[in-house]
């Protein structure tokens, strides 16, 4: 990899981990649109796998902040949603070597537009009391449809985990990142053996890659995420949750137009 390549990385590792600390999002729909941009040699299916890695290592480096914040939520939910998510996931990422270059961008670019949409929506109209109701299943059956749309396009599940969960009535603002972080290193070490099992066909040059994971790519930028995370989650403490979660939607759409973009360029 070349110095600007690796220069280029190390951004992204700050805004990875700055995204997950105050949105919930692990930094997945960052790494997907720019891993195409950097070597767009490699097929979706490494950028998938590579991102997701990525994820689990940015989502460790925030919990460790968040346990000692000492932030409550129920594990049990936690775990079935992230059984959900992991099954989910699985199946999405078998499906993505049936489907096109094509579709794979198209349901990324819709996934993202929807959510956006749908989070700026609900910071117009305010957020609703929330309460402990029975959403376990509400909950797994979201899970699984967010970890499916992720293992296919491998945006990560945290930009689709983040507005789903936030719909779901137990959940408050300062919880969701707390849950969506969990659930991406849950579902990263369930579905991680899947992507290092496989074969790739193609490898980038001086680099350190197993099956579909490029493990070069994966510590520049987690190693230069855990020095983001201590401004982070700095910057988590003094903004507001409404504003956090209009600059998800807003972040999420302009994503979306960067990804439809590039396929025009």
């Amino acid at each position: 990899m070349t110095l600007p390549i690796i220069i280029t990385l190390v951004v992204c590792g700050f805004l990875a981990n700055l995204m997950s600390a105050l949105f919930g999002i692990g930094g997945g729909v960052l790494m997907v649109p720019v891993l195409h941009t950097l070597f767009p040699e490699i097929s979706l299916q490494m950028v998938a796998a590579t991102s997701l890695t990525i994820v689990m290592g940015t989502s460790v480096i925030n919990l460790t902040y968040f346990i000692k914040q000492k932030i409550q939520i129920d594990i049990k939910k936690m775990i079935f949603w992230s059984l959900g998510m992991i099954i989910g996931v699985q199946l999405g990422f078998y499906l993505s070597f049936d489907v096109s270059d094509f579709v794979i961008v198209a349901i990324f670019v819709v996934t993202l537009v929807l959510l956006a949409l749908k989070t700026l929506l609900d910071v117009k109209e305010g957020r609703k009391k929330r309460c402990q109701g029975n959403d376990m299943l509400p909950g797994i059956s979201a899970c699984f449809f967010g970890g499916g749309i992720a293992g296919i396009t491998g945006i990560g599940g945290g930009s689709i985990m983040s507005p789903l969960i936030a719909q779901l009535p137990s959940v408050s603002i300062k919880q969701i990142a707390v849950y969506t972080n969990y659930m991406m290193v849950i579902g990263g070490i369930g579905n991680l053996y899947g992507y290092l099992s496989k074969s790739s066909n193609i490898t980038i040059p001086n680099s350190w890659q197993v099956g579909y994971v490029n493990f070069s790519i994966v510590l520049v930028v987690v190693l230069s995420s855990f020095v983001m995370s201590f401004f982070s989650m700095k910057i988590r403490g003094k903004l507001k949750p409404e504003l956090s979660q209009k600059l998800l939607g807003l972040t999420l759409l302009l994503i979306a137009l960067y990804m439809l973009l590039l396929q025009f360029i």
